[in-house]
């Protein structure tokens, strides 16, 4: 049984659309706000964040398809990751550079799950792998362990890995 999304964003009943084409409004019409006409002449509006690098502001769209175009909307902000040469288990000598621990803030208020209703970090760790619906707390512990794991490469695993160049060249001349 599907859940009904509840929309908690007022309509607006507008007079009917004339009968000539629709013009798509320019994104970021308006600042602080979207609306998605429909061509029964209602309106759903909501607020629209400084941060969205998108507006889902949109006309002409049927009736019976507003719930679907509210459970589409998502407001992102994306941020890039580190570019790394990454291998596949099967091509270890075909690196290719890509980006690692990119990823995004999103939003998708009329989400059927109550948590990604609010700004949640989802983090590409690298192709295929992701960390999703990160509320400030856990994104500050992914933040701690990564610093710990980046101390943990600096502090032992690089003078352990000079040891052990120096040592396997010290014996290749035996």
């Amino acid at each position: 049984m599907e859940k009904e999304i509840e929309i908690n964003e007022q309509h607006i009943p507008q007079d009917p659309q004339p009968a000539v084409p629709l013009e798509q409004p320019r994104p970021w019409s308006t600042p602080g706000s979207w609306t998605i006409t429909t061509t029964a002449g209602f309106a759903a509006s909501g607020y629209l964040p400084e941060w969205a690098e998108d507006d889902p502001t949109e006309v002409g769209v049927s009736l019976d398809l507003l719930p679907v175009w509210l459970v589409d909307i998502n407001h992102r902000n994306s941020f890039e990751g580190a570019m790394m040469p990454l291998t596949s288990t099967d091509r270890r000598d075909e690196a290719e550079d890509d980006a690692v621990f990119e990823g995004s803030i999103d939003c998708n208020p009329y989400d059927a799950d109550p948590r990604l209703r609010v700004p949640v970090v989802n983090i590409q760790v690298c192709t295929g792998r992701r960390i999703v619906g990160l509320d400030p707390e856990e994104l500050a512990e992914i933040a701690v362990q990564l610093r710990a794991q980046a101390d943990r490469l600096h502090d032992e695993v690089l003078p352990t890995l000079i040891a052990a160049r120096e040592d396997w060249a010290a014996h290749q001349a035996d």
